[in-house]
């Protein structure tokens, strides 16, 4: 029994064959409820840095410190309004060009924001160590804009293409 699954693995790595949308059946089944949990995370890791800075260390945080984690927030949000069948090609798609352009730039904006929210964040702990001051904010505001856009991503490369969007 067990040589005939060895057997079958070699024959799989070997043969390549491979069927995709057995593999990526579950990655979709789960890839929502992981999404919303390393979303709360982020959320979380930021609420509990906040709270024991202001409550227990009791040092006022700047307003700006905030930013970088609403930005990936949004940009989490705009990259999940573009779907798919709006990405696809004019040929296969019965819509118009500008209909397409105007899916892929909101996707590029999306992925501007979730690069200026990681430099924000960055920048923010960076400040944060210099001054050796807040330095839990600023790994607080890293891990918010990590968990927040590696939840985005994963929503939007395991969702599917039916009309649910998941």
């Amino acid at each position: 029994m067990a040589m005939e699954r060895r057997r079958g693995c070699m024959d799989w790595l070997l043969h390549a064959d491979i069927d995709w949308e057995t593999l990526t059946s579950k990655p979709k089944e789960y890839s929502p409820g992981i999404a919303g949990a390393l979303f709360g995370a982020g959320w979380w890791c930021w609420v509990d840095a906040f709270v024991h800075s202001a409550a227990v260390d009791h040092k006022h945080i700047p307003i700006t410190y905030h930013i970088p984690g609403w930005v990936a927030t949004l940009a989490l949000i705009v990259m999940n309004i573009t779907s798919r069948q709006e990405l696809a090609e004019p040929e296969e798609m019965y819509v118009d060009d500008n209909f397409t352009s105007r899916a892929k730039v909101l996707l590029f904006i999306s992925y501007l924001m979730a690069f200026g929210a990681v430099a924000g964040s960055v920048a923010v702990l960076i400040t944060c160590v210099q001054h050796h001051a807040l330095v839990d904010i600023g790994a607080g505001a890293l891990l918010q804009c990590g968990f927040v856009l590696l939840s985005g991503l994963l929503l939007w490369a395991f969702r599917s293409a039916d009309s649910s969007g998941y």
